[in-house]
């Protein structure tokens, strides 16, 4: 592990030792070094902020209100994908015949989303939502809520590591560390469950981690920069950036995240051919959404 006070001379040493690599497999932003993997791209980011800042009540951003991701039709993992374009992943062979069997299959109406099954959508489709949001930001952590599922991930600020190799196993929202590069947070997620980045975009594995800079650029707008790292998956690291904007205060004072599960109503299921149908009123199963909350009938 890198200590928190190495410096800029040390990530030097690490370039030469090949602790950061320098491969044209990445996609770093102008100037950066390339990285050999997600974890070598967050301890060079700790570094560069001479292991980051702890920080007060009083000295943390102002991240309160609700907030709903930018909206982008068909809510594609990269903002920047072309309207009727294909995802900018850059996958390997495996998983863009994958993938483009999906999209296939999706112009000839078979298609399915385990949202269906009202499973979360996980890290790192949770980027992608369109749910409404809370950034709740604290000394030692920092919940990143969805109203989807009440999907929340939880990054440790507090100096703890991951959860030991021999211990962690994928989970829906991966587990996530990180620190505060000024008014940056900076995230290491790893440990996820294999996935879809969304409807009609790529797969991608239990082996996908991601780095994230968090921060928010003006009154309106939380800016998220992701490296997506899946070596069996991508050719090279996947870099995007979202943006999530503030909903308007006068909305905001009426408005309540609440918690809820689809399948108290949820009348879609997978039939043969592998694609979405419905449960109709008066078919066997039919859940009546107008009973919602109310009482079994003895």
């Amino acid at each position: 592990m890198i200590p928190f006070n190495v410096g800029g001379a040390a990530l030097v040493a690490l370039i030469a030792s090949g602790v950061l690599a320098t491969s044209s497999n990445a996609a770093p932003p102008p100037g950066a070094a390339e990285y050999a993997s997600s974890w070598a791209e967050f301890q060079a980011l700790r570094a560069k902020a001479h292991g980051g800042q702890k920080k007060a009540f009083a000295d943390l951003p102002d991240w309160s209100g609700i907030w709903e991701r930018e909206v982008i039709p068909g809510y594609p993992f990269d903002p920047n994908q072309p309207k009727g374009g294909p995802a900018t992943a850059v996958l390997t062979p495996e998983f863009q015949a994958r993938y483009e069997k999906k999209v296939a299959d999706a112009k000839r109406g078979v298609e399915w989303d385990n949202l269906s099954y009202c499973l979360p959508a996980g890290m790192p489709r949770w980027l992608t939502e369109p749910r409404l949001r809370e950034f709740i930001v604290r000394p030692e952590t920092v919940w990143l809520t969805t109203e989807q599922q009440s999907e929340v991930r939880r990054v440790y600020t507090d100096g703890r590591g991951h959860v030991p190799d021999d211990e962690a196993f994928p989970l829906w929202e991966g587990d996530s560390i990180g620190f505060w590069d000024g008014d940056t947070l900076v995230v290491h997620t790893k440990n996820m469950r294999a996935g879809q980045y969304q409807r009609r975009q790529p797969d991608y594995t239990d082996q996908v981690s991601t780095v994230e800079r968090i921060r928010k650029i003006d009154a309106q707008t939380i800016e998220d920069i992701v490296t997506v790292y899946d070596p069996p998956a991508l050719v090279k690291p996947w870099r995007v950036v979202n943006h999530y904007i503030k909903v308007d205060e006068g909305a905001q004072k009426d408005l309540r995240i609440n918690m809820w599960s689809c399948n108290e109503n949820n009348n879609v299921v997978k039939d043969e051919s592998g694609t979405t149908n419905f449960i109709l009123p008066g078919e066997a199963g039919y859940k009546n959404p107008s009973t919602l909350g109310r009482p079994p009938v003895q």
